[in-house]
């Protein structure tokens, strides 16, 4: 299973009496999530992402 989360976006979920309880990502994947998580909350950077956009 180890060897299988190093290929990209590979995830496996657990789960509990047939509901998922927790996801399991690679360490590249799990980055890549915060980050985006990151910039989301950031109200400046989404503005900043936004003016961008709208200036292309």
């Amino acid at each position: 299973m180890l060897k299988t989360l190093e290929l990209p976006e590979v995830e496996y979920i657990t789960s509990s009496e047939g509901k998922p309880k927790s996801v399991i990502v690679s360490i590249e994947d799990w980055k890549r999530i915060t980050e985006t998580l990151k910039i989301m909350s950031s109200k400046e950077l989404m503005q900043s992402i936004r003016r961008a956009k709208r200036q292309s």
